[in-house]
């Protein structure tokens, strides 16, 4: 298993919950980490806490305060990275926001924020990674964050939201494999800010049986793995995420091909296992 070292990795949302734990895995594993967190509180800024663990573990790291929801702040997040570390190498994008807001009582402003957070948030930031990976040649990495509530939530701002960046990923994909840059997307279920909570059986919705944790730090492995050199050949995929369960979902809409894959541990996967297991589950690389 390759490590991330010489990599630069940019995280948003990465202060609190699961871009927390990724943060701090992609630290762990050699990169420079940019920890993107515009949440502040009465303890401060969420990017400060999450870089003084990285630094205090022996990794580096830079605190970024952006706002991902303009192509402008976009830009300048993913320019924090270039001008302190050199490069960018890695976008793993977990930013977002969530208000249940029901079909009869969407506002304008509402979509608005929720489209721009989520779906313009994850291409401004993709944008901008993308330009700099292509123009620096040796490809890179985009794993963006969707959710399975792209299709069984009923509240329409988010899910819409999130089955577009779905079809962004794919997007990304088609046009940027020419350059050696994959993207592939995690569809998480873990306790965060956002979705608290801790009865795995409340999310066993489109059939997924319920997790043994919801841990937030249980979705950075694959994260880990993701965005290292042994899964180049990974790309336009889709990944459940949840403790020590994996499911790697079928291409949608495709006539023809394989069934979902779901892959149960006991206890959180490591990057490594992935990497052993993965490659043949997708039948890439080999």
């Amino acid at each position: 298993m390759s490590t991330l070292n010489g990599k630069v990795a940019v995280v948003t949302g990465g202060g609190r919950g699961v871009g927390r734990g990724i943060s701090l895995a992609l630290a762990a594993a050699g990169a420079q980490v940019v920890v993107n967190d515009f949440f502040k509180d009465s303890e401060g800024a969420a990017a400060d806490r999450t870089v003084d663990e990285i630094t205090a573990a022996g990794g580096t790291a830079l605190a970024n305060y952006g706002d991902v929801s303009t192509f402008a702040g976009g830009a300048a997040i993913v320019d924090a990275a270039v001008e302190r570390f050199g490069r960018v190498d890695i976008l793993v994008m977990c930013a977002g926001n969530f208000g249940p807001v029901p079909t009869l009582d969407v506002t304008e402003d509402h979509w608005d924020l929720t489209m721009s957070v989520h779906l313009k948030g994850h291409f401004a930031c993709s944008q901008a990674a993308a330009r700099h990976m292509v123009e620096q040649g040796d490809g890179g990495r985009i794993i963006t964050f969707a959710s399975r509530g792209a299709f069984y939530m009923t509240q329409p701002a988010y899910a819409a939201a999130k089955a577009g960046i779905m079809g962004l990923t794919t997007a990304l994909a088609g046009d940027l494999g020419k350059h050696g840059i994959t993207a592939n997307c995690i569809l998480p279920s873990a306790g965060t800010q956002l979705f608290p909570g801790d009865d795995p059986r409340a999310r066993t919705f489109g059939g997924m049986p319920a997790s043994r944790s919801l841990d937030p730090e249980d979705i950075a492995p694959i994260v880990t793995y993701l965005a290292g050199d042994d899964a180049k050949d990974i790309t336009a995929r889709f990944f459940y995420a949840s403790g020590g369960d994996i499911c790697a979902f079928a291409q949608p809409l495709a006539v023809h091909g394989g069934s979902n894959t779901y892959l149960r541990k006991d206890g959180r996967w490591t990057p490594e296992e992935l990497g052993e297991l993965l490659p043949g589950v997708l039948g890439v690389g080999q």
